[in-house]
């Protein structure tokens, strides 16, 4: 749908921001925005204990209130004893591991869209290596609360 959306924007396109060019002239385009820096690689972090993903994204953070109102509203109440929260280079992860092996079960990006969360962390929703479930707000259903990621194919810890 969010690729409907940007297809049907890309042709509604005027063109009105553009400089005017004249015959011969050449265009230099200017140069791509840098997003390497702002990317983070969580398919990387699947297989990873939650001690090592806090290596990675750095020390876990206390869950903020804003963010216990959002997951209480979710089946299930709000994070249990074995989440963590990070925020890392504009991305806010909610990660989920088993208390006992410390083995990550799944992540929570959060945030309302979609596109710059995988883009932002490095997913894809082609790949076969994890699962993209989006979730939503349970009063809102329409509003998404975040994209939570789950290994399909859990390798040993690492």
């Amino acid at each position: 749908m969010a690729g409907a959306a940007l297809l049907a924007s890309a042709s509604a396109c005027s063109h009105l921001s553009e400089p005017a060019q004249e015959a011969g002239q050449t265009v230099v385009a200017p140069p791509a925005p840098r997003l390497a820096a702002r990317v983070v690689a969580l398919p990387a972090l699947l297989g990873l204990s939650v001690d090592a993903v806090a290596q990675h994204l750095g020390p876990p953070r206390p869950v903020p209130a804003s963010v216990r109102a959002m997951l209480a509203q979710l089946p299930g109440g709000g994070p249990a004893d074995s989440t963590q929260f990070f925020r890392y280079r504009n991305l806010e992860v909610l990660v989920s591991y088993d208390a006992g092996t410390r083995r990550l079960i799944d992540l929570l990006l959060l945030g309302p869209n979609e596109d710059l969360l995988l883009q932002r962390a490095g997913l894809s929703a082609e790949d076969a290596n994890y699962l993209l479930l989006p979730v939503f707000y349970v009063r809102r259903p329409t509003q998404l609360l975040g994209l939570r990621v789950v290994p399909l194919h859990p390798q040993p810890l690492q």
